[in-house]
């Protein structure tokens, strides 16, 4: 078994990875997911009369532009919290496991 720290209580780099995917897909996947109600929600602040309610705005903005209109920043979304995702849940779980090694009881 690899471990980052020679330690009985450690865990291995496949531990480590797992932490990292999962930490990826629930940090990019749902800010990602928010998008459309982010680009809404920015356009009622804009233009506070142009649409009458968050339905209105949706159906609105997806007939004049398509869905397009409602994925604005969907991309940059994703790869940035997908970043955040992987190092805040799986970088976490190694420097927590590294810096108990070094510490100690």
């Amino acid at each position: 078994m690899t471990t980052l720290v020679a330690k009985k209580d450690t865990h291995d780099v496949s531990y480590y990875l797992k932490c990292m995917i999962g930490g990826s897909l629930a940090c990019g996947v749902t800010h990602a997911a928010m998008c459309p109600l982010d680009v809404i929600k920015c356009r009622m602040q804009v233009s506070p009369g142009l649409y009458k309610s968050n339905t209105h705005a949706f159906s609105t903005i997806r007939a004049t532009e398509g869905m397009a209109g409602l994925t604005l920043g969907f991309t940059p979304t994703l790869i940035g919290y997908h970043l955040q995702g992987l190092g805040k849940y799986g970088f976490y779980e190694v420097f927590k496991d590294v810096y108990a090694g070094i510490v100690g009881k």
